[in-house]
């Protein structure tokens, strides 16, 4: 006779390293780099070779000219609004951060410093599962999300919905001293800033994957982003003369207001006919960006003892209208011959247009008289690029070979309204190569190489003057040419059993370098202030190398570690242009202790040594993290706290200036906090499908 008979479970578990180094690119497990992080912007910031401002922006290596990818692909949007998006990307969502440095010529040449790439988690199986987290620091410092997925059959789903508010003080002064031809001082403005600034946004991000067979996967990725900005900050001015005596007072406030929505969807059709062997890949992609900013600025006179003194006058309203809209498509083919050689191979179009409407109203008197000024602009930008690619891979046993070459052709047109045009063609190859060597399964060695490309943005095309402040703007040059960089890195890698290390130098060459050129003795709109334009530099040469490596001691301690050295060379071509030379060096500390089974503690510290800049320098900066973690109720539940700046060091501090004006810039960006987080998994818990490696976009190694 049949009898039931209930068997005991059987836990299985995988011991996943946090760092694993493959042949392209470094990946960073999110929950262990940053497991208090509360979304896309923090983890980040913990990733080796990694760096994010205080000011939400990215940089890789100290070039903040990185390339930015969710899924593989590009991110929708760009600039502050990628630094608002990021941090509504929730951490919990987020699988790995992959760091392509050298990338191959399959993907976008675009970013000079390379790839970084942000993988989510996807492909729930086991039915339904869902989840909630959320940290606060303060009444307006929150985040929260909530996760669900299902799959049954055919149908997989995978949605988040996030909420974030990011309100900060900030602080800061400004100092410029004015000289004379024979370097005495004339006079001295001296700006203590004040305020507050912050954020609030919602992130709705939705996958749905549907297989119409066995081989073919129809996939629909669709991101909505919304946010709202405020930047409420008041300028405290003392003017003195050559003797440092005070001779005014005066203040000037100023309110911005920033909105944006943001939504972007792309649809890909896969066929697998032999897993990474064999595949073809399509998808369509449109995102569209609505961007308002508005602010409003006044000078207020005060008297000695700081007290307003009168009505406010010299009333400034500005408001940026941007809308960009954006097409991709793109098809990817790839096919094995044999068990050394693979081919692939693939097209890309993309059409970016971009209308803006620049409005500036000034009211001189504070009378509610407001007058259209000449600093009113409006431009179109469009940009189409057309792409084809090969690369060839060769597996030749320890030796693995690869060559790629991309081919393109873009336009630019940059056109003010009711004004002249400044079309631009260019055509561009990007050759790429690898030759990798695999002594033992535990070492490996490898030589890259790619060339990259940076367009300029429309910022830096904009010829119309962009305040940022009252003494600071921005004067764009719409005839700048791209820049080109040929770069070249070696890599030594060792694995063992407790944890691996890597030494990575690079070398780029770049040409037609886009630099900025300070004038700290300009006058625009009847203003004296510091002018930032651009102009293409004849060259620069710049090297470094990264060191990371990773520890294990068992389940108790875990924890990485990366150097970063880096010099670059500028030469301008001429006696007159704008050059330089500099050295800097970071490095970054992670340490994980897992206490008990349920508690663990996490330490993170991060330097970066001072460099020089064209007419200036920026000095040090750091800044440290400590959390805690505890599990309740096996994996259930999970509460943290995570304290950001402590010792609250983290500032930034630059000098610049010349024979006429030396100006002083130190700005605190409200960093220091404590977080509360929590999170909550309830229902079937998610189990990730792990794809094979060239289903991941991009994909996690060439040679395979």
């Amino acid at each position: 006779a049949r009898v039931a008979v209930a068997l005991q479970g059987v836990e299985v578990t995988e011991d996943r390293p946090t760092m694993v180094i493959e042949p392209d690119r470094n990946a960073y497990r999110a929950k262990d780099v940053a497991p208090a992080a509360a979304n896309a912007s923090e983890v980040l910031e913990a990733v080796p070779s990694v760096q994010v401002d205080g000011e939400g922006k990215v940089s890789l290596r100290g070039n903040e000219n990185v390339a930015i990818q969710i899924n593989g692909r590009p991110s929708p949007i760009r600039g502050p609004q990628l630094a608002a998006y990021l941090k509504g990307v929730p951490a919990n969502i987020i699988e790995r951060i992959e760091v392509v440095p050298n990338p191959s010529a399959k993907y976008d040449p675009e970013g000079m410093a390379g790839i970084i790439n942000i993988v989510l988690k996807a492909d729930t199986d086991l039915g339904l599962s869902a989840g909630f987290s959320s940290s606060i620091a303060e009444t307006e410092r929150y985040n929260a999300s909530g996760n669900v997925g299902y799959q049954s059959g055919p149908l997989s789903l995978m949605s988040n919905l996030g909420v974030y508010s990011d309100d900060r003080e900030i602080e800061g002064i400004n100092e410029r001293e004015r000289f004379d031809a024979l370097e005495s001082l004339v006079s001295v403005t001296n700006q203590d800033i004040g305020g507050r600034t912050g954020g609030k946004g919602q992130n709705l991000n939705t996958t749905v994957d549907y297989k119409l067979s066995q081989k073919t996967t129809l996939s629909n990725v669709l991101s909505i982003n919304r946010r709202h900005g405020g930047d409420a900050q008041v300028s405290r001015y003392t003017e003195l003369d050559e003797e440092r005596s005070p001779i005014d007072y005066y203040s000037r406030p100023r309110d911005t207001d920033t909105r944006g929505f943001m939504v972007d969807y792309t649809m890909a059709l896969k066929r697998v006919m032999e897993p990474r062997k064999h595949e073809l890949a399509t998808e369509v992609r449109f995102n569209r960006s609505h961007d308002e900013d508005g602010s409003v600025f006044w000078k207020q006179p005060l008297n000695s003892s700081g007290s307003p003194s009168d009505f406010p006058v010299e009333g400034e309203n500005n408001f940026t209208d941007p809308i960009t809209r954006q097409f991709t498509a793109q098809p990817d083919y790839t096919r094995s011959f044999g068990a050394a050689y693979k081919l692939e191979t693939g097209y890309k179009g993309n059409v970016r247009l971009l209308d803006r409407d620049f409005l500036v109203e000034t009211d001189s008197l504070g009378e509610g008289t407001w007058t259209r000024s000449d600093l009113s602009n409006a431009f179109d930008f469009d940009e189409t690029v057309h792409a084809a690619y090969g690369v060839l891979s060769r597996n030749a046993g320890k030796v693995q070979l690869q060559a790629g070459l991309r081919a393109e052709h873009a336009s630019r047109n940059f056109q003010l309204v009711g004004a002249e045009e400044f079309p631009y063609d260019y055509g561009s190859l990007f050759p790429s190569g690898v030759i990798m060597y695999n002594p033992s399964e535990a070492t490996q060695l490898k030589m890259s190489y790619s060339r990259r490309i940076r367009r300029p943005g429309t910022q830096e095309l904009n010829p119309f003057p962009a305040f940022f402040d009252l003494q600071n703007v921005f004067i764009g040059n719409p005839e700048l040419n791209p820049e080109y960089t040929d770069a070249i890195e070696l890599g030594v890698s060792r694995t063992g059993k407790l944890g691996s290390i890597q030494l990575s130098p690079f070398y780029r060459h770049t040409t037609d370098i886009i630099r900025v050129n300070i004038n700290t003795a300009d006058t625009i709109n009847q203003r004296e202030v510091t002018s930032i334009s651009f102009e293409n530099l004849a060259t620069s040469n710049s090297w470094g190398a990264d060191l990371n490596g990773s520890v294990r001691f068992g389940q108790k301690f875990n924890g990485f570690t990366s150097f970063n050295l880096f010099k670059q060379v500028t030469d301008g071509g001429s006696e007159s242009a704008v050059g330089s030379s500099a050295v800097t060096w970071s490095a970054r500390f992670n340490g994980t202790s897992q206490i008990t089974p349920t508690f663990s503690v996490q330490a993170s510290y991060f330097y970066r040594a001072p460099v020089n800049i064209e007419r200036g320098r920026f000095e040090a900066f750091q800044g440290m993290q400590f959390s805690v973690r505890k599990k309740l109720n096996g994996d259930k539940a999970v509460v943290g706290l995570r304290v950001n700046d402590p010792f609250n060091t983290n500032r930034l501090r630059v000098n610049v200036g010349d024979d006429n004006i030396q100006q002083l810039t130190v700005r605190k960006f409200g960093v220091r906090s404590a977080w509360l987080t929590f999170q909550f998994n309830y229902g079937q818990p998610p189990r990730v499908r792990e794809r094979p490696p060239e289903q991941q976009p991009p994909s996690s190694t060439p040679f395979q």
